[in-house]
């Protein structure tokens, strides 16, 4: 699983880079009768039920990430850029970045040193236009190598923090993806044939509006699906009410726009097993995933499983990877169980 995660986690995904997308096509492929990548970048893969005219059900979560896009080089070398995606800012100044122009180019987000800022600014945090990417070159040269619409993404930083927990960039929501082919591995391993015909889906664009999983939704046609993301888990300055726990289980959806029998089912399930796992209550849209599934085509019937994360939208996100293999192992139980009563 750690082997796994690292892979992911260090592959760039920035919207309209491929790197991640092929990565997980490769590791899906021994789990499914057929894989493809299509025109958006979506990874799409099907699994067949030996039961004639099974239903389908879709596993997702999003394969890509958040990152920057190059606006442009000043007279002085530094590079500028806007956010590809919901980046936040307060973890830009001294980053280490990857810029991925002609090739592979190092940078670091410029940081004012505390002694040179004036007192009134002490506070305050400059827009990512502002901030300046120092690649270690001049203008002319920057130019050369570097260009307008160059996509920019965190260096690979993967980093075991102690015997359970992770950290890294992306894992929002490689952390799903690793749910998906752990749940896959599980299926195997145990010669289980689901009750289901499997289109698994990582979709590309999640950060910028939800966009492959649309479009993947809309070709596979599901009559269930499971989305995966990841949610937040406490950190002492969080709202405890809006948050879940690190290494507590996965965080299991509730939300008007979800499918409310799937949702009881999984928790069913989950008591069932004995695997622990936390409600996380949405008055409204999920902000996943889950809704563009839901509303494609007539309508998919969908829930909604949730990997806790700590500094989400940061170099430095947080997992428990006992988190990642309980939501593979709650996928794995239903699709062995069927529709059953739903």
């Amino acid at each position: 699983m750690v082997s796994c995660l690292e892979k992911l986690s260090n592959a760039a995904g920035v919207g309209g880079l491929t790197e991640a997308s092929h990565l997980a096509a490769d590791m899906l492929r021994e789990y499914c009768d057929e894989v493809e990548i299509d025109a958006l970048g979506n990874v799409i893969g099907r699994k067949k039920s030996v039961r004639k005219n099974a239903p389908v059900l879709m596993l997702e979560a999003h394969i890509d990430e958040i990152g920057l896009i190059v606006t442009s080089i000043d007279d002085s070398g530094f590079v500028h850029a806007a956010a590809c995606g919901g980046v936040d800012r307060r973890s830009l100044p001294a980053a280490e970045v990857i810029l991925h122009g002609d090739k592979p180019y190092l940078g670091v987000f410029c940081s004012t040193p505390p002694h040179l800022k004036k007192k009134e600014d002490k506070d305050t945090l400059p827009e990512i236009p502002d901030l300046g990417i120092d690649i270690g070159m001049d203008a002319e040269t920057a130019r050369l190598h570097i260009q307008q619409g160059d996509r920019i993404s965190f260096k690979p930083n993967f980093k075991q923090i102690n015997e359970t927990v992770v950290c890294g960039k992306s894992l929002d929501d490689r952390a799903g993806v690793a749910s998906i082919l752990y749940c896959l591995d599980l299926l195997k391993k145990e010669g289980a044939e689901p009750e289901f015909d499997i289109a698994v889906v990582f979709a590309v664009q999640e950060e910028l509006g939800c966009r492959g999983s649309a479009v993947s939704a809309y070709r596979v046609n599901p009559d269930y699906a499971v989305a995966v993301d990841v949610s937040f888990a406490h950190t002492p300055d969080a709202d405890c009410a809006k948050c879940g726990k690190l290494g507590g289980g996965p965080m299991v959806g509730w939300s008007p726009t979800l499918d409310d029998a799937m949702t009881r089912k999984l928790i069913s399930i989950a008591e069932e097993h004995d695997i622990e796992y936390q409600n996380e209550v949405m008055g409204g849209s999920t902000g996943t995933d889950a809704e563009s599934i839901s509303d494609a085509r007539s309508g998919t019937r969908t829930a909604l499983l949730s990997v806790p994360l700590r500094y989400m939208h940061t170099p430095v996100e947080m997992i428990d990877i006992r988190d990642v293999q309980r939501v593979g192992q709650l996928m794995a139980l239903f699709a062995k169980r069927g529709v059953g009563e739903l």
